[in-house]
């Protein structure tokens, strides 16, 4: 691996602190890479392209190549970028060159072909429009000999036209090849001066902004130190008002409390004392099946006493602002592992639970597992009690790169669009939740804990019968909250 890892290193394209050298390093190291793999595809297919005579010839070509490629690279590497180039366009045409002359190909050769449509490009490329124009002059040159040779005989000639007219037409032809690198280059270079103009732009405007930022906060700062000896006594006052505000407030929501948990208590305990006493006068005369029916109910009107007990403990906390996050680091797949087995523990139906995470993650999550699970217990609670109990509800959890996700989907009753908005107020129970128990509590728990660890809570739904999904968005580390002056 570690060989491997080296060998990528050592083909990636060169980065300096000039960025045209490092633009056109990049250009090179491409056309490198590129020619390596038409070097090595040729070698596997030269015997299929060639015949006994000329297979040698082709051979030492491309041995000649393949070093011309890897010095270059190595050029490349040492910080040598316009050697490199001018070192391939050289190599290049001396290569194709010497194999057009050695061979009996002559005009209507592939060598020549390659000769007058590929160094122009590659030369333009690697070593700028100067070098394609250059080439294509040198091309003129030899093109001249081979019809020079051609036409006194020293050269056979496959073609049925006159070396000198298939001469000037192919040259006529591939004499644009430096046209098309100038423009190819110029537009390039607008290109990149377009973007280093617009990188230019804002971050001068980023600099401006930021002077104008400056400038404003030392106002502010200064206006609110003029600010605060007049508004202090105001301030206090404000504080005094806001406490005796809230203690109303919390007297009127306990009395409101002990109202509904009085009401609401009334339905499960009159189930317990009814199994209860079924079960103590008729027991011997019961089926097991009523039996453990009278005993589901009496631990179904428990648990859900106790939910309602610890609910409304945890409105009360959460009101006075006595519930702080004790917060814990663990592996991603740790969190989801002890969350989901605590979440199972504490719901009425674990069976209809299906948890969907990744156990092996190790990304480190910064959270209070206590509250959490209240959040989870909560919101598969009520997905439990507002879907057909035929139903799963799914559980996921997974994370991005910046927050905890929890979500948690259902079958059930769904939620009305208009009334949406306002699911996550205390008491409030939407219209279509029928003879259902439940005070309107668990919501506005999960939405104030979320609240606490630093995160929030979303509400989906497409209407009445469509189900619910509940969506937990929660920092993976939380951010230090400032210290209270």
């Amino acid at each position: 691996m570690t060989s491997m890892v080296q060998l990528r290193q050592w083909f990636a394209p060169p980065i300096f602190d000039d960025e045209e050298r490092t633009r056109q390093a990049y250009l090179i190291n491409l056309l490198i890479q590129a020619g390596l793999i038409m070097v090595g595809a040729i070698f596997l297919f030269l015997p299929l392209l060639t015949n006994s005579l000329n297979e040698t010839r082709f051979l030492v070509a491309l041995i000649v190549l393949l070093c011309c490629l890897f010095g270059a690279k190595l050029s490349l590497n040492s910080g040598w970028v316009y050697a490199a180039g001018n070192f391939i366009s050289i190599i290049l045409w001396l290569v194709l060159a010497l194999t057009v002359m050695t061979g009996p190909e002559g005009l209507s050769g592939t060598p020549f072909i390659s000769l007058i449509a590929l160094t122009p490009l590659v030369g333009g490329f690697v070593s700028g429009t100067r070098a394609s124009v250059v080439i294509t002059v040198l091309n003129w040159v030899l093109g001249g000999v081979l019809v020079w040779l051609e036409t006194i005989g020293r050269l056979a000639s496959y073609s049925p036209y006159e070396p000198l007219s298939q001469f000037l037409a192919l040259m006529l032809m591939f004499s644009s090849l430096p046209l098309m690198v100038y423009l190819w280059r110029r537009s390039f270079n607008e290109a990149i001066e377009q973007v280093r103009a617009v990188h230019q732009a804002r971050e001068e405007t980023a600099a401006y902004r930021l002077q104008n930022e400056v400038l404003e906060e030392a106002v502010r700062a200064r206006t609110s130190e003029l600010e605060d000896s007049l508004t202090r006594e105001q301030h206090l006052a404000g504080k005094l008002s806001q406490a005796l505000a809230l203690e109303t407030e919390l007297g009127e929501l306990q009395s409101r409390i002990i109202t509904v948990v009085t009401h609401e208590f009334r339905t499960p305990l009159s189930i317990i004392n009814s199994s209860s006493e079924l079960l103590q006068q008729y027991y011997e005369r019961l089926t097991q099946e009523r039996r453990d029916a009278a005993h589901a109910r009496i631990h179904e009107a428990v648990f859900y006493l106790n939910d309602l007990l610890k609910d409304v403990t945890l409105v009360e906390q959460a009101q006075r602002e006595r519930i702080r996050p004790s917060y814990q680091t663990f592996s991603f797949g740790q969190l989801s592992q002890r969350l989901s087995e605590r979440i199972l523990r504490d719901v009425n139906q674990p069976n209809r639970v299906a948890f969907h995470f990744s156990p092996v993650l190790q990304t480190p999550v910064e959270t209070d597992l206590d509250l959490l699970q209240q959040v989870g217990t909560n919101l598969v609670s009520n997905a439990l009690k507002y879907s057909p109990e035929e139903t799963k509800v799914e559980v996921r959890l997974w994370h991005d790169e910046s927050q905890l996700v929890l979500e948690v989907q259902d079958e059930g009753i769904g939620i009305p669009p208009q009334e949406q908005p306002r699911v996550f107020e205390l008491f409030f129970r939407a219209s279509n939740v029928d003879e259902r128990r439940g005070l309107g509590l668990g919501l506005f728990i999960v939405q104030a804990i979320s609240g606490m660890l630093q995160g929030d809570v979303k509400v989906i739904s497409q209407g009445v019968d469509q189900g619910t999904t509940f969506q937990v968005f929660l920092p993976l580390a939380p951010m230090a909250e400032p210290v209270a002056a």
